[in-house]
């Protein structure tokens, strides 16, 4: 995989179009993407990843270093899921970080997608639980 940091308006917005779908589960996630996401990668204290493979663009993270290290938002397209991206992508973020076990959290509603992955191959610790802090959801 090859991985690139988006640093254009144009590359933000492309990135800003993939993670969209996430305001279902967070709330107000496109006005906290510009209004805090953007103007820190522009004061370089967040990166968004773009990872490619063969030039598709497969997946982005979003990551915050610094005083927190911290695993914003992990999203792999659709059609790229569960062929190990998210793995790969999740190394190169921990590897920028600089950190083993960043802070990251997660929607209730997506938690079953990550726990697995999260606590039995990097180890992470569930510290804290916060009821109701996301857009809840029930199908």
């Amino acid at each position: 995989m090859n991985y690139k940091y988006a640093s254009t308006l144009l590359e933000l917005h492309q990135t800003h179009q993939i993670l969209i779908s996430l305001g279902s589960y967070y709330s107000e996630f496109s006005s906290w993407y510009w209004n805090k996401v953007v103007p820190n990668v522009i004061l370089r204290l967040d990166k968004v990843i773009m990872a490619y493979n063969r030039g598709s663009l497969v997946g982005i993270s979003i990551i915050k270093k610094g005083n927190e290290n911290k695993l914003r938002v992990l999203r792999i397209e659709p059609k790229y899921q569960k062929k190990g991206y998210g793995l790969h992508l999740i190394d190169k973020s921990l590897e920028i970080l600089e950190c083993d076990k960043p802070l990251v959290s997660v929607s209730e509603d997506m938690l079953h997608q990550f726990l697995r992955i999260f606590i039995n191959r990097y180890q992470f610790d569930m510290t804290y639980v916060y009821k109701g802090l996301y857009i809840y959801q029930i199908n």
